[in-house]
């Protein structure tokens, strides 16, 4: 959790900066190889607004990756995580190289502590996150229903991931021949279309 903390806030002020680039502050020397000591031209301004788009998705994913949020499959967050990671080793090893001594000195080490942050969160454990619905078994295996139609007994939009290790004979349940249901609190890892099961199932009163 403290590298998310310390990667978000890296970013954020690293956002800060390619903001006032953009706006024109006089810091060309610290950016983009230092070609433009000064204010940059309109292409550069346009590249630092650009920047601030992957900033961005990095501070998503990052947030995902911890369970602070929930909006990606928990297997493209781990996937990304190690995709950042690779990209700002390349950052490291451009910063290093720049002509411009003021990016060297500056944005290599700050690149580099982002690199040392993101290999962290790519390394952490996966985060179990909590789930509440309806828990649906057909017989042909249960799912976590990401929507509901309104039938009886009812059905599960075909988004809905599958839940395997499913045990109805642990948890209460209603029944209707061979469809079992009911509206339950768990944890469990999320997938593209799979929920692993973490802790036991709490039924919903």
């Amino acid at each position: 959790m403290i590298a998310v903390v310390a990667f978000v806030a890296l970013l954020v002020l690293l956002a800060l900066f390619q903001i006032a680039l953009v706006f024109g502050a006089p810091w060309g020397r610290f950016a983009w190889g230092g070609q433009h000591p000064g204010t940059l031209p309109t292409n550069y301004r346009i590249a630092s607004a650009f920047s601030l788009l992957v900033y961005g998705f990095m501070v998503v994913l990052a947030l995902d990756r911890a369970g602070l949020i929930d909006v990606l499959p928990q297997n493209f967050s781990s996937v990304g995580s190690w995709v950042v990671f690779a990209y700002l080793v390349l950052g490291v090893v451009m910063n290093a190289i720049s002509r411009s001594k003021a990016e060297r000195w500056v944005m290599t080490p700050v690149s580099l502590v982002l690199a040392v942050l993101a290999l962290l969160i790519a390394l952490s454990p996966v985060t179990e996150r909590a789930f509440t619905g309806m828990v649906l078994g057909n017989g042909a295996g249960e799912v976590f229903c990401t929507s509901v139609m309104e039938s009886y007994p009812p059905q599960c939009g075909a988004d809905s991931p599958a839940v395997p290790g499913w045990d109805w004979g642990t948890v209460e349940h209603e029944q209707s021949q061979s469809i079992r249901w009911g509206e339950y609190s768990f944890d469990g890892v999320r997938g593209h279309d799979t929920i692993i099961l973490g802790d036991r199932a709490i039924l919903m009163r």
